[in-house]
């Protein structure tokens, strides 16, 4: 399977979008425009995997593909349009340079609300940091700090973990 399918495997499930409605319908909230929520959170996403493939200090030609492809994933479901991938990236790397990348995991996981979301969220940025099947320390620091930041329980985030590498790699999930 090319690595793009393989990505757009990793985002099946429900929309970011549907996600985000279904939040706001369960918390009875009121928003002035669930369209800009959606793409906040989105955008929040972006950021996440940006910062899993920034962790180790050096963003791989590999990490960089995926997070394309993993954007043009997210935009394919219509969470998101028409990206300036160039210009985001380089917000991206302007807060990460003046906040530090704790503080922009804790802002960017509290941007991402509702569980099905933040799961999506989990995955994603998983696929960037195994995209080139090797797991660096400060990554798997990172997965971990992300796992706590959403609240995913350590089994849950051993099993989203297990699930993508063999999405993307190949294992039991495609033995079929």
């Amino acid at each position: 399977m090319e690595l793009d399918q393989r990505l757009k495997t990793l985002a099946t499930g429900q929309s970011v979008a549907d996600a985000i409605a279904s939040y706001i319908h369960a918390q009875g909230a009121d928003t002035p425009d669930p369209i800009d929520e959606a793409r906040e959170e989105s955008e929040a996403i972006v950021e996440i995997m940006f910062l899993m493939a920034a962790v180790d200090g050096h963003i791989s030609d590999a990490e960089i593909q995926q997070l394309r492809a993993s954007i043009q994933a997210i935009e394919d479901m219509g969470a998101i349009d028409g990206v300036a991938v160039e210009p985001m990236l380089e917000s991206f790397t302007r807060g990460l340079d003046t906040e530090g990348w704790s503080q922009r995991l804790n802002d960017a996981a509290a941007r991402v609300r509702a569980p099905d979301a933040r799961s999506f969220a989990f995955r994603l940025a998983a696929g960037v940091a195994f995209v080139d099947d090797f797991v660096a320390h400060a990554e798997a620091a990172a997965i971990d700090s992300l796992a706590a930041a959403f609240e995913i329980p350590k089994d849950e985030a051993q099993a989203i973990l297990r699930d993508v590498h063999d999405t993307l790699f190949g294992g039991p999930a495609n033995d079929t």
